[in-house]
């Protein structure tokens, strides 16, 4: 999948790069001892912290990714396979298949993940671009106008909107309180569903380019899907026996 100066280059330089300037913005605050994750959620929706927000959720995408991969991979279990079949695909070959094209096809940098949707416990491919997050608590930040790097006084509307937004938990049937129908949605954005995220594939330049070239992406995508952690992908989906959960903070 990658020779030991791509991977030098795609793990260990990236990664310390993202975690010392992490480390940097958080250093003597009350976020120091925050999760990447929690971080990532909690500074999506501020644009003055827009550059902890990246730095944040890049070093979680990029590590989940690094984690469920393996030098000696072993075929998925049947308990997976029959999740995958039950989630709307046809074959783990036709996961496979839909998985690495969506991540070709996808112009310009970021991830594509295999969630688990709750309560449906039914697999789904999801694209998130650039330094984005799976993670529904950090989907408010999409908006015409990316209000993570814009001030939002400067969006048409943004104010009004968000006004709107926020009062509709608050009154008659759309109550989100902790007796309403929506109790435990907590900071979900509008559309957002519980999931777990379960493996992804980055595919930023920086991860193929050197050892796959020019046009080499899929040839990359191919290598990754040959190098799955099957174990550790059954064990964030908290199926089998033989799993190994990865930490989701």
């Amino acid at each position: 999948m990658m020779s030991p100066a791509g991977f030098d280059l795609a793990w260990t330089q990236y990664q310390e790069y993202l975690v010392t300037n992490l480390n940097q913005m958080t250093y003597g605050t009350p976020d120091d001892s925050s999760t990447v994750k929690n971080l990532a959620i909690k500074y999506a929706r501020d644009a003055h912290k827009a550059s902890l927000f990246n730095y944040a959720s890049m070093a979680y995408n990029n590590h989940f990714m690094f984690s469920t991969l393996t030098s000696n991979p072993t075929p998925p279990s049947s308990a997976l396979e029959s999740h995958i079949l039950g989630s709307d695909f046809s074959s783990l070959a036709s996961l496979r298949e839909t998985f690495i094209a969506t991540a070709d096809s996808m112009f310009g940098p970021g991830y594509t993940w295999l969630i688990k949707r709750n309560p449906s416990q039914k697999f789904s491919i999801l694209n998130t671009y650039l330094a984005g997050s799976p993670f529904p608590g950090a989907h408010y930040r999409r908006q015409p106008i990316d209000v993570a790097t814009l001030p939002s006084s400067s969006v048409p509307g943004y104010s009004t909107a968000l006004a709107e937004l926020l009062g509709r938990g608050r009154t008659g049937n759309m109550a989100a309180g902790a007796m309403g129908p929506h109790a435990e949605s907590g900071d979900i954005a509008p559309g957002g569903v519980h999931l777990d995220v379960l493996m992804c594939v980055n595919t930023w330049q920086h991860c193929w380019l050197m050892d796959w070239g020019i046009g080499g992406k899929r040839g990359y995508l191919e290598a990754w899907w040959d190098s799955i952690n099957w174990d550790v992908v059954e064990g964030n989906a908290g199926l089998g026996n033989r799993a190994v959960r990865v930490k989701q903070n």
